[in-house]
C-alpha cells in the first residue's frame, strides 16, 4: 500500500489531501492538524482510474483531489 499527499492552504490553514492507493483502489481523504476535515472519502478501482485515462486522457486521482479541494473550500463537513 502506497501514499502520497497534496498539500495546500484556505482560510490561513494548512490542510493536506492524502492519496492511499491498497494496489485495487485509491482513496482520496482531506486532513487537517493530522485529522479528517470531513467524513468524506473518495475512491475509485484502479481499473477505473486506468480505463479513464487510457479511454479520454483524464486524471482521475488529480480530479478526485480536486473535489475533495472543493469540499474542503465550501465547508462540507
Amino acid at each position: 500500500m502506497g501514499m502520497n499527499t497534496a498539500k495546500f492552504q484556505h482560510g490561513g490553514r494548512d490542510y493536506e489531501i492524502r492519496i492511499i492507493c491498497d494496489g485495487e483502489a485509491v482513496y482520496v481523504k482531506a486532513f487537517h492538524a493530522n485529522r479528517p476535515v470531513n467524513r468524506f472519502r473518495y475512491e475509485a478501482t484502479v481499473d477505473t482510474v486506468s480505463d479513464l485515462s487510457a479511454v479520454t486522457g483524464l486524471d482521475a486521482v488529480k480530479h478526485l483531489i480536486e473535489i475533495a479541494k472543493q469540499d474542503v473550500v465550501s465547508g462540507l463537513k
